[in-house]
Formats: structure tokens, sequence, C-alpha cells
């Protein structure tokens, strides 16, 4: 891998075999995937997002990157074609985002990104499914 995260706060997956992992093991929290280019400019800022909100949201969310150079297994599935593309993970199923104004399949570099922003997701969109599961 060309870059390193500063901490272990943003996990770095490096094989098909890594997501499938990530999917399955995490049955609480949301698992937050960055799928992307890391040599991209777009999918850097990206990163530094979620890493900056890593620690406020530990309880919500793990969060994950996917260079798709190294692992392009899931491009054509998910459509991967942007710089960068968020998706949220809940008990091994992509699930739709709140955002606040819209609920959405995924955030990609069109999105207004910044920490309140995807802090704000991660925790409107675990409230709607923890709702739904309590009925």
């Amino acid at each position: 891998p060309s870059r390193t995260m500063a901490s272990q706060r943003v996990v770095q997956l490096s094989s098909a075999s890594d997501v499938d992992q990530a999917l399955i093991n995490e049955t609480e929290r949301i698992v937050v995937i960055r799928w992307g280019y890391e040599n991209d400019p777009l999918c850097e800022k990206a990163d530094e997002i979620m890493e900056a909100i890593s620690n406020e949201c530990i309880n919500m969310a793990v969060f994950c990157t996917v260079d798709l150079e190294e692992v392009p297994d899931f491009i054509v599935e998910h459509k991967l074609y942007d710089p960068y593309t968020i998706m949220f993970f809940h008990q091994r199923k992509a699930r739709m985002i709140d955002t606040g104004s819209s609920t959405e399949k995924y955030l990609d570099a069109l999105y207004p990104l910044s920490e309140k922003t995807l802090a704000l997701a991660v925790e409107a969109t675990l409230k709607r499914i923890n709702s739904k599961l309590k009925k």
C-alpha cells in the first residue's frame, strides 16, 4: 500500500476477503467504506475527513478504505466509477444514507463532504436503522 493511515481508526482493506470479513465481523456499528483511488486528491480529502471523525463516531461506525486499483472486485457490482464513493453497510447489507436533507445510496465527490456532514449522516443513518430493527 502506498499510504498508511496515521492510526487504525481507519482500516485499510487490501482484498475482497478483507472487505467480506469487515462486513461479517461488525454486527452492531455501521461499516463505512470509502472505495476509490488512493492517489486521487479528492479521495485523500475524504480519508482525512473519515480519520478526523473516527474517534467521535467510534461507537456508531467503523471506517474503512478500499483502493480500487488493489481491489477491483466491487467496481461493477457497486458502480464505482467516481474518484471516490462512500457507502454505509449494516449487518452485511448496503444501507441508504440519511444526509438530513435526502436519502442516498452512496456519497461521492459531488456531495459536500465535511466532518460535520459525514458525522451527522452516520448518526442519522444508524438511528433510522435501529428504529426499523426495533419494530
